[in-house]
């Protein structure tokens, strides 16, 4: 006959062996899935050239579609505000203010951002190919910016010359050349009151100065 000890050993066995039973497995770990690496894509040389082409011809039309100005962020207040072709005042459209706040009329205006197109354009009106005065390269370098190389001239002569382009929602937005006292940003749109009366009263004086 079992003795009241003995009963007692068993029902706490019991409950222990319940309780052990009752206890949740910890989880197997499970792998980290491994990322797939981005696969680098290459372009070709003439892809660069195309790429690089349709920012300059998207850009070139956007400033003369909605205005632009090229700002001369190392040597304010220097600009070139140039009006959209429907916004021109007295049939002037351009004009270029000095760091001391003097504004010239420009009657010609090669922008920054058209002047490669329009090499490109000479170039193939003339049916010349890339040399001499026409000589042109396009590199793109990692960071996503352009190098744009073209024949200049210089006291000592012509000579290649690079210009980097940055970029942004698909418009060349600075231009940063050798001489980077001559970086700009470039804006596009409609410009603010203020140059718009800058050059107002620079076309005034222009017009006055020419019926003297």
């Amino acid at each position: 006959m079992r003795t009241a000890n003995s009963l007692k050993a068993l029902a706490i066995t019991g409950l222990l062996l319940a309780l052990a039973g009752c206890s949740t497995a910890e989880p197997e770990p499970t792998a980290t899935p491994t990322p797939t690496p981005t696969p680098t894509v290459t372009q070709t040389q003439a892809e660069i050239e195309a790429e690089f082409y349709k920012l300059a011809e998207d850009s070139c039309a956007k400033g003369q579609e909605e205005g632009l100005v090229e700002r001369f962020i190392n040597d304010e207040p220097s600009r070139i505000i140039a009006l959209a072709k429907k916004d021109a005042y007295m049939d002037y459209s351009a004009i270029y203010i000095d760091n001391k706040g003097k504004a010239q009329v420009l009657y010609e205006l090669e922008t920054t951002a058209c002047n490669p197109g329009y090499l490109i354009s000479m170039m193939e009106e003339a049916n010349h190919d890339n040399t001499g005065d026409y000589e042109h390269y396009v590199k793109k370098n990692k960071d996503g910016t352009f190098v744009w190389t073209q024949s200049t001239y210089s006291e000592t002569g012509s000579k290649l010359a690079d210009t980097i382009f940055e970029v942004a929602d698909g418009l060349l937005v600075k231009a940063i050349p050798e001489d980077v006292k001559n970086t700009r940003s470039l804006e596009y749109g409609p410009v603010s009151d203020v140059d718009m009366q800058a050059l107002k009263d620079a076309v005034d004086a222009e017009i006055e100065r020419m019926n003297q």
